[in-house]
């Protein structure tokens, strides 16, 4: 039998995404328990389904179900353990203390002169 190795996709949990979606859903939650007269703006109802917010959307986040892979992934990735292959700039670089290369200077001729005093606007 030929001994083959896979790699193992491990998927990836965002609890800190969840604690900040956790917040705007509390804030959502709370601003329709006020909105309803469920509970008055300053008592501690709305503080308290906040906070459930928070706390939902973080265990979600963590233990929820989460999205699969889209795929393998490609062909020339390496994983983090492996230092990435050296390349060759595509360029060569100057040496150190050389003159760098001076544009070629072409005289302007499309500009107008300077307005003189009578046409300048005043201001």
């Amino acid at each position: 039998m030929a001994d083959t190795t896979t790699t193992d996709t491990k998927l990836k949990r965002h609890p800190v995404r969840g604690f900040l979606y956790g917040i705007f859903f509390g804030l959502g939650l709370a601003l329709v328990v006020i909105g309803q007269s469920w509970a008055a703006l300053g008592t501690w109802p709305p503080f308290i389904v906040l906070i459930v917010g928070i706390i939902v959307g973080t265990l979600w986040a963590t233990f929820g179900p989460a999205k699969a892979p889209k795929g393998p992934p490609p062909a020339g990735a390496t994983l983090a353990d492996e230092p990435a292959p050296e390349s060759e700039p595509d360029f060569e670089p100057a040496p150190v203390g050389a003159e760098p290369e001076a544009a070629a200077e072409e005289p302007i001729e499309d500009l107008a002169p300077p307005p003189t005093e009578d046409e300048a606007p005043g201001f």
